[in-house]
């Protein structure tokens, strides 16, 4: 079973180690670790993490920009792991980029339900994106079949529904879609 591949990002090489072992063990897979912002930015390009666990802060910086460029740059879920001290400011700042602020120190327990948690989550964001698109690009045909209709209307003196039933039908008869029978008919009367 796999639960999706994961960055962790850690500047303690053996914290990271002990997260990745009990990550593999839960299912995780693959799992890489990087030990600096730096090395982390270089690896969400290459590796497209379903997950990231960033715990902050790392040694070349605070982590909040790293997060931020993740959020941005990547679909995946992340889990930041925060000094307690940390907290509030985490939470103010990242509000936006969904991620799931934990205290430090972190039992195996938590990380593993926060880290599927995280992963359940960005599964229905991009479940819902895909939904989202899916239905931009159906709107989209229904406008140039609609334009296309209406200028079968006024150029070609068909009723309405002559129209629809036009391209609808030469979109059957050429067994293609309606959308570029309609593209080819604007085309033509522009």
């Amino acid at each position: 079973m796999s639960a999706g591949s994961v960055l962790i990002v850690c500047g303690k090489a053996e914290v990271a180690r002990s997260m990745e072992a009990m990550l593999i063990k839960e299912g995780f897979y693959p799992v890489s670790c990087a030990h600096s912002a730096n090395e982390a930015r270089r690896q969400f390009f290459y590796i497209q993490p379903d997950l990231m666990i960033i715990s902050t802060p790392l040694p070349d910086e605070p982590g909040i920009d790293l997060i931020f460029d993740a959020h941005e740059k990547t679909s995946a879920g992340i889990v930041v792991i925060a000094r307690p001290d940390q907290l509030v400011n985490m939470q103010e700042n990242l509000e936006k980029t969904g991620a799931l602020i934990l205290p430090k120190p972190i039992n195996s327990l938590t990380l593993r339900q926060s880290a599927r948690f995280a992963l359940s989550v960005r599964n229905s964001m991009s479940q819902l994106k895909n939904e989202r698109d899916d239905l931009k690009k159906r709107m989209n045909e229904r406008k140039i079949i609609e334009q296309a209709k209406w200028l079968l209307v006024e150029k070609e003196m068909m009723s309405e529904p002559e129209a629809l039933r036009h391209i609808q039908k030469k979109a059957m008869d050429l067994r293609l879609p309606q959308v570029q029978v309609a593209e080819e008919v604007i085309k033509k009367n522009k």
